[in-house]
């Protein structure tokens, strides 16, 4: 069972609006004063696919719930409910995609805030996918 920081983790990231680990990043430059770069290992090439693959079903869940709750309008009650089903969808989507875990999804995003490089291979690997 997937704990409830990296599960809390995971669903804000997917439910924020654009790409989360780029808003994310330029939210904490402005608001946090660097922190000491942490050694993050290796993404291999299969990592890169297998988390390019997560991304893009976790970018289709967030396109169809954000149309949903844009729907709800006013019913708080609702809005609620359908984030919390869009959490655990895009949950259940990360976990089932073959070669990546939910903790790795969150770490190469966390990674490639810091590390251009990788963002650069993310966005490459989710273009791939994409085609």
């Amino acid at each position: 069972m997937i704990a409830n920081g990296s599960k809390k983790l995971l669903m804000a990231a997917c439910l924020s609006a654009g790409l989360a680990f780029a808003l994310h990043a330029l939210a904490q430059d402005a608001n946090q004063p660097s922190e000491p770069a942490m050694e993050a290992p290796a993404v291999t090439d299969e990592k890169l696919q297998s988390f390019a693959v997560a991304f893009l079903e976790v970018e289709n869940l967030k396109q169809q719930y954000t149309q949903q709750l844009q729907e709800a309008g006013d019913d708080a009650e609702r809005q609620q409910q359908l984030q919390n089903e869009a959490g655990e969808k895009i949950l259940q989507a990360v976990e089932e995609t073959d070669g990546i875990s939910v903790d790795e999804y969150n770490q190469i995003i966390q990674s490639a805030q810091a590390d251009p490089d990788l963002a650069q291979r993310l966005t490459d690997a989710i273009g791939q996918a994409s085609q």
